[in-house]
């Protein structure tokens, strides 16, 4: 299988040229995107640390409210989170390249996102900050939106060549990660 090679993405700078060989490569040059996967756990990282040592908003008018649609929110990404693993059949990587034998899955929370395994990251960190008032952990959220958004884009260019019928699943759900908004 042939994927489109570059050195850089245009929206983050991350080499995609990093490669291993491993179940989810079929050739030496064909990358694996690791690049992506150190700057999400760097992210990730950053969110505990931020949880962790972020100081709490404790004068805040309605800040039970904002915890409670927190909790909430942390709980939904975390249920809509399992759903997309179960309907993956739990095959899933980290990694933007799709491993060996990859299916369409239009199941679930796909018929609505194309990526729901990374709103639900974004949610569950979005409302983990809100639960514990903690604005640095609740702005990782957005940084992992952003991050995804990229991730997502340099994802889908494999996927259309190594899965078949992706092109007109993309048509059909015209959404990445937050149904109808984009």
């Amino acid at each position: 299988m042939s994927y489109p090679q570059s050195n850089t993405n245009i929206l983050l700078v991350m080499p995609d040229n990093l490669s291993r060989k491993d179940s989810y490569l079929a050739s030496d040059d064909e990358p694996l995107g690791i690049g992506w996967v150190i700057v999400q756990a760097v992210l990730f990282g950053f969110f505990i640390v931020a949880l962790i040592a972020g100081e709490p908003m404790t004068d805040f008018p309605g800040l039970i409210y904002l915890r409670s649609a927190g909790l909430l929110l942390a709980l939904f990404g975390s249920g809509i989170s399992l759903w997309s693993a179960v309907e993956h059949r739990f095959r899933v990587s980290p990694f933007p390249r799709p491993v060996d034998g990859a299916r369409l899955v239009e199941s679930g929370p796909y018929r609505f996102v194309r990526h729901p395994m990374y709103s639900c990251i974004i949610a569950s960190t979005m409302g983990a900050g809100l639960a514990y008032a903690n604005l640095a952990a609740a702005i990782t959220g957005l940084i992992f939106f952003i991050f995804f958004m990229a991730k997502t884009g340099r994802e889908e260019e494999m996927l259309v060549v190594a899965v078949p019928g992706y092109r007109e699943y993309r048509s059909a759900v015209p959404w990445r990660l937050i149904p109808r908004v984009i």
